[in-house]
């Protein structure tokens, strides 16, 4: 595996720092995934799996694959010391927390890139730690990048008004984008010796997805860009139209792809239409080009849409449902989709890593709480038994019975004076 060797200790939750270290661990990586006592954020965020073993959520299984879980209480001194000896042992360090919260911690970024030269830290947050202005600090979602990077402002309706896209596309492109600078960092790391602080808000993470719109807004002609519709420079008709059982979404962003779907519908006389026949014509009649498309498109199944309009070779697919998505041949013939054990007996089906495309040997599994902490610390740190034991009494690993927490506390000051 191209990562083998590359140790990863993750402290994160939500979207995307987990999605970038469960690539990691696919490609390989190492990742120790530190948790707080109970868990993080998305073990608890229905619906959930339950069975004798256990239970899962859906959230958590689809971000944490094939990573090594450890429970750590990082407001207990002990739980930060070992969370310290574990960074001095690891290769990158990956965090979404916020600043705010990981000074309290101790771990502030740029004091562990001073501390530890060699560790590739990435910090993914919603605007950044340098250079952030006014919104240093603010809180950051997905749907707030969306927002500001204008991509929601492009994802719009057939009246013009804007639509959340329906998912955490910015926590996503945060994720992919962290991964990538994470394996040139590692690339100079193994080069010189020298790791890297990695500064990523999820704001600029989105703007690759609005590049072709924001080179168009600087050269185009406001008259023609303004019109209302779902799209502003894609296509015409271009979007989401209703089928008969459905939804199907078509894309005819050129004239002669017009002039084919012209046939499909069976009026290839509004293909040399010169009121159609145009890019720039249709775009100032949308709304009589989508009523028309809608008039086609409400009159038949997906299927049959699908059909009629691969047969002229114009861009087509039916809208899926996630439950179709599983199912779908396609995905299943081009290995997209993973089975992942989700350690409590049952199988997700997940999205494959597509940065490393080869179907995994063994099948992917998703850790219990705390599963590998015994494992990870002997391991990595060589902790004894005894030294697990002591940690855990000493609240390490979160509350812990008071009584065995004392006795150990005095067995500590005994041996101390024996010392």
């Amino acid at each position: 595996m191209p990562l083998s060797g590359v140790k990863v200790v993750e402290l994160s939750h939500l979207i995307a720092g987990p999605y970038c270290c469960q690539m990691l661990a696919d490609e390989g990586a190492t990742v120790i995934k530190i948790e707080p006592p109970g868990g993080e954020l998305t073990r608890h965020r229905l619906p959930a799996r339950h069975t004798d073993s256990g239970e899962v959520t859906a959230y958590y299984a689809s971000l944490n694959r094939d990573k090594q879980s450890v429970v750590l209480d990082l407001k207990n001194p002990e739980g930060a010391a070992t969370m310290t000896k574990l960074l001095e042992t690891a290769d990158v360090f990956v965090t979404n927390m916020r600043a705010s919260a990981l000074e309290r911690l101790g771990l502030n970024p740029k004091d562990l890139h001073k501390r530890y030269p060699r560790l590739v830290i990435a910090s993914i947050s919603g605007f950044g730690m340098e250079n952030a202005g006014e919104s240093a600090g603010r809180a950051g979602l997905a749907i707030v990048a969306e927002a500001m990077s204008g991509a929601t402002g492009l994802t719009r309706d057939h009246s013009g008004n804007p639509v959340w896209c329906g998912f955490a596309l910015g926590d996503i492109t945060a994720a992919v984008s962290a991964h990538a600078a994470i394996l040139l960092a590692l690339r100079n790391q193994e080069r010189h010796g020298i790791g890297k602080l990695i500064d990523l808000g999820l704001v600029e993470c989105m703007l690759p997805m609005v590049s072709v719109a924001m080179g168009r807004a600087q050269v185009e002609d406001e008259a023609v860009s303004e019109f209302s519709g779902s799209n502003n420079f894609h296509g015409i008709p271009y979007g989401a139209f209703p089928a008969s059982d459905g939804a199907v979404n078509i894309g005819v962003n050129r004239d002669d792809f017009w002039r084919r779907f012209c046939v499909a519908m069976g009026q290839p006389e509004l293909g040399t239409d010169p009121r159609y026949a145009t890019y720039v014509e249709r775009a100032k009649r949308q709304q009589e080009v989508h009523a028309m498309t809608e008039a086609f498109t409400r009159a038949h199944t997906r299927e049959e849409i699908t059909r009629k309009l691969v047969e002229v070779d114009v861009p087509v697919a039916a809208i899926l449902g996630m439950k179709e998505v599983i199912k779908d041949s396609y995905l299943r013939e081009r290995g997209a989709l993973w089975e992942v054990d989700d350690g409590i007996g049952g199988r997700f089906t997940l999205p494959a890593n597509t940065a490393w495309f080869e179907k995994p040997e063994h099948t992917p599994r998703i850790p219990r709480l705390g599963e590998h902490r015994d494992s990870v610390l002997s391991e990595h740190l060589g902790f004894t038994p005894s030294d697990i034991a002591r940690l855990e009494r000493s609240g390490a690993f979160g509350p812990t019975h008071p009584q065995a927490a004392a006795e150990d506390k005095a067995q500590n000051g005994a041996a101390a004076t024996l010392d």
